[in-house]
């Protein structure tokens, strides 16, 4: 059955971004072993629908502060990819080039930000090319835009930058593995409703 809204997605749909976000993290793992020169895992992340003004409780609570990267996706499939990670996710990827202690968004330079994006590139971008890959359509990834503060305010400043935001969207929860030591990351994927159908139709799921 037709859907006109994302919260109408039904199991098959779900089931369906879930196998993309099982090729995407796969990549995910790869490139960043290969970039950390360390071993690095993925477990199958959780995907769910929410609404991105409820996104604050998933995310840990609006005072909590964390640091955001925004992709914009563009061109066959149009929307963004927003990643959402914890001072301590920042703290293990750069004790991996060098050593520093990381507490807080205060501590980190724009050194340790650059390493932190570069990640965050490489891990928003599988999820992108896997979409790409499985519905044989060409997407082309804007730079990453990053966002330090607290979850709300991280939210908000998204929601400046792409007015698509404020729909319900798609929440990928994933915990990540460097060298056995678990850490927390969250995406928030928006797609234009006309991109999501398109998703749908090159993936075979009826819309």
């Amino acid at each position: 059955m037709a859907f006109n809204n994302i919260s109408e997605l039904n199991t098959l749909h779900l089931d369906a971004l879930r196998e993309v976000g099982n090729i995407g993290s796969g990549n995910a793992v790869t490139s960043l072993s290969a970039m950390l020169n360390i071993p690095v895992d993925i477990e199958i992340p959780n995907i769910s629908v929410i609404n991105y003004e409820n996104a604050a409780q998933y995310l840990g609570g609006k005072d909590l502060e964390v640091i955001g990267l925004a992709l914009g996706l563009e061109s066959d499939l149009d929307g963004v990819m927003l990643h959402v990670v914890l001072p301590e996710f920042a703290s293990r990827i750069v004790n991996t080039f060098y050593p520093k202690e990381i507490h807080s968004l205060a501590d980190i330079s724009d050194m340790d930000l650059s390493a932190v994006k570069e990640t965050s590139n490489i891990t928003t971008a599988s999820y992108a090319n896997a979409l790409a890959r499985l519905t044989d359509t060409f997407i082309n990834i804007t730079p990453p835009i990053d966002y330090l503060g607290t979850v709300e305010d991280v939210l908000q400043k998204a929601a400046s930058r792409f007015d698509s935001i404020g729909q319900q969207v798609i929440y990928i929860d994933e915990s990540m593995f460097i060298a056995d030591t678990e850490i927390k990351s969250s995406m928030i994927l928006i797609l234009q409703m006309a991109s999501l159908k398109k998703l749908f139709e090159r993936l075979g799921v009826p819309y």
